[in-house]
């Protein structure tokens, strides 16, 4: 087994967590520990110790979501493959139950020769109530195009 499958057990998160002056916080709700942003705005998992280089506790998200079975995504599969446009989502599925005009944003990678780009990712629309399990997430882009996935629904706290 190699070292970064193993857990840490020198406990220097847990230690970090609880020093003020280090960027550290633990999430016991999902047990995690996140690296703080530094103008405090959002934080990022840690997935292993940075000092021993082993192995975070292991997370409780997925526990917070609803397992979508291959049989429920190839049914909800089957739901969008005549859809091509936003006039046929609308017309098929009705309003959606989310609205995000703005998505969040994809930033390329950099090359030799050339430099990353941002890109503002257009809306995406969900629909909740397609699926017992699943929440289906439509981004309709600049272009026009339709891209579907599909989500486990959250069935723990918020």
């Amino acid at each position: 087994m190699s070292l970064f499958q193993r857990f840490c057990k020198c406990h220097w998160l847990e230690n970090a967590a609880k020093d003020p002056e280090v960027p550290i916080t633990f999430d016991g709700q999902m047990n995690e520990f996140h690296l703080q942003c530094s103008n405090g705005q959002g934080t990022m998992p840690l997935y292993h110790c940075p000092f021993c280089g082993r192995r975070a506790p292991k997370s409780l998200r997925a526990t917070f979501f609803a397992n979508v079975t291959t049989e429920e995504s190839a049914r909800l599969f089957l739901l969008t493959e005549r859809i091509f446009t936003e006039a046929e989502l609308l017309a098929a599925w009705g309003a959606p139950d989310h609205d995000f005009p703005i998505s969040g944003g994809i930033t390329t990678p950099g090359t030799d020769t050339d430099p990353p780009e941002a890109f503002v990712a257009g809306r995406r629309v969900v629909y909740t109530k397609l699926s017992d399990t699943a929440d289906v997430n439509v981004r309709i882009l600049k272009d026009g195009n339709l891209r579907f996935s599909f989500t486990g629904k959250n069935i723990g706290p918020e």
